[in-house]
């Protein structure tokens, strides 16, 4: 599930640059307006910034939103409705933020320092009940708010002027700059509260400050639009004025319609990669490892899933090798701790986090069928039945199934039904507390483990499985204080990943990663490890 960066996605998951040179590529105006399509594995749950907590939405918000930064195509942050990159004062707390003049919203109306204020505030409102406080958590009393102990009055953003933004953090965060240019939009107060909950729910009920416009989404379909943004600020760099998403939920019709020329950008996986590799499309093809992580939670608040042994035992019964070689044959790689591979190195010696924790989360049937006669003994009972709850696309049904027979097998006594839904049931099913467990993926927009580690603290707007442990909350918070240098930060950061293994706080099983198949007639379309690609870069050749 490219799913809940971020789902999932977000899933996820940005491709940038601050000026194309392709535009001089074009062939007149023929070309201009051809409408590129590209494919979506999700549809898109909400088009609220605030509220986006799977990739799916993520993704489409950012082709449509525009934030303080931005990032290029290497990754590196560079300003967009901000003049420039600020170094902040106070300590690394205090960001002052001169805007851009020029840049609109497309109802043609002035962005202004204001709508930044606004939408800061509305997104740690308890009222809106968003599920990504935790983009704006470093914001000063961000967290008070959202607990509903003081007035979001407090939140430490100002609009100093009408082009110029103060934001006041409670600590030093060494990955806000990519907060900025990945997680932050504005929002226009009088269009937001025009259609209050309802904003976002819709194409019509959605205002766009970014190169393109969403058209042709009605809240609940498949397919849906982005166009050219006449009011964007650099609309002169924008080469494609139309792009069409269809979202395609099988593989083999992802390849055939890439294939039939129908569409131009699709993803594939599993066995559709492996042949592409070998085949006419192997010029086509592009992978991407990405900065996501696939999990399952569990649900603490039900006996069963709430008794470690048993976490332990389907952990040790799932052989993520295999997962990764037989079943997803994507290029993703088996989970060796709760953070990706290639996420962050140690200060000190430059080795990956993962080299230094060592495989956390190995294959052992005997290791299971020990946890799993623990689990009978404290629980009572010699058979039990789980559901796994996962969303309905091709992957996730394949990874649910060789979760379902892996237990089984390793586990006698223990059946799993599976419930496959679409995402936006899944995350409203997750989010109301109704599941024994689930798989889901984060994908996080920022290069720190603590994205990922936060995932299973109960201070976490996504804790789903409401996992709370004394001696993790205790790690969090203190990675999180500001506080630590560099190396000590990182020691910090080692004891939570070995903590919550061992406590299976969530179970994690791949760093997934994308295959995608671009047409050569498309230029501009890139994927890296932070983000999904931006068509307001693409061209056609």
């Amino acid at each position: 599930m490219k799913t809940t960066k971020k789902w999932l996605s977000g899933l996820g998951l940005i491709t940038l640059g601050l000026m194309l040179a392709s535009c001089g590529n074009q062939t007149g105006s023929q070309a201009k307006n051809k409408t590129l399509t590209v494919t979506a594995s999700q549809a898109i749950a909400t088009a609220n910034p605030n509220k986006a907590d799977d990739i799916a939405s993520q993704a489409a918000i950012a082709q449509f939103m525009e934030g303080l930064y931005t990032t290029t195509q290497k990754g590196k942050v560079v300003p967009a409705i901000a003049t420039k990159i600020v170094k902040p004062t106070n300590g690394g707390k205090t960001y002052t933020f001169t805007l851009r003049h020029n840049a609109k919203w497309s109802n043609g109306q002035k962005v202004t320092a204001a709508d930044f204020v606004y939408s800061l505030r509305r997104q740690v409102d308890p009222k809106t009940k968003s599920q990504e406080v935790g983009h704006v958590a470093e914001i000063q009393n961000a967290t008070a708010i959202t607990a509903g102990k003081k007035s979001v009055k407090t939140l430490g953003a100002k609009a100093l002027g009408k082009y110029k933004l103060q934001l006041t953090l409670t600590q030093k965060v060494p990955y806000f700059n990519y907060r900025l240019a990945t997680e932050i939009y504005p929002l226009s107060q009088s269009f937001t509260e025009k259609y209050g909950n309802k904003y976002g729910t819709s194409a019509a009920k959605t205002l766009s400050n970014g190169p393109y416009v969403l058209k042709g989404w009605d809240g609940t379909g498949d397919t849906w639009k982005y166009v050219k943004n006449p009011y964007y600020y650099d609309h002169a760099d924008v080469a494609i004025k139309n792009v069409k998403v269809e979202t395609v939920k099988t593989n083999s019709t992802a390849q055939n319609l890439f294939e039939s020329n129908a569409v131009q950008v699709t993803q594939i996986t599993g066995t559709q990669v492996a042949s592409a590799k070998r085949g006419a499309l192997k010029h086509d093809l592009t992978i991407t490892k990405l900065n996501q992580l696939y999990f399952m939670p569990w649900n603490n608040k039900r006996t069963a899933t709430k008794n470690a042994d048993l976490r332990r035992a389907v952990s040790y019964a799932l052989n993520r090798n295999s997962l990764v070689k037989d079943v997803l044959k994507d290029g993703s790689t088996p989970a060796t701790s709760l953070v990706p591979t290639g996420n962050t190195k140690n200060p000190s010696t430059g080795q990956d986090f993962n080299t230094d924790t060592g495989n956390l989360y190995s294959y052992s049937p005997t290791k299971a069928k020990q946890y799993w006669q623990k689990a009978q003994a404290s629980l009572g009972k010699h058979k039990l039945t789980l559901q796994l709850l996962t969303n309905d696309n091709d992957v996730n049904k394949s990874v649910a199934e060789f979760i379902q027979a892996a237990i089984e097998k390793n586990l006698t006594g223990v059946k799993v039904n599976v419930k496959s839904v679409p995402l936006t049931n899944e995350i409203s099913t997750l989010s109301k507390g109704n599941f024994d467990f689930a798989t889901l993926a984060w994908s996080s927009d920022f290069q720190d483990p603590i994205d990922f580690l936060n995932k299973a603290s109960i201070t976490n707007s996504v804790d789903f499985g409401k996992f709370q442990d004394a001696d993790y909350e205790k790690l969090i918070t203190t990675i999180t204080a500001g506080t630590q240098s560099k190396t000590t930060r990182y020691q910090s950061m080692q004891q939570a990943a070995k903590l919550v293994a061992e406590k299976q706080g969530v179970t994690p099983l791949y760093q997934t990663a994308a295959a995608h198949l671009i047409s050569s007639k498309v230029g501009g379309v890139h994927f890296t490890l932070l983000r999904d690609a931006l068509y307001r870069y693409a061209y056609w050749k």
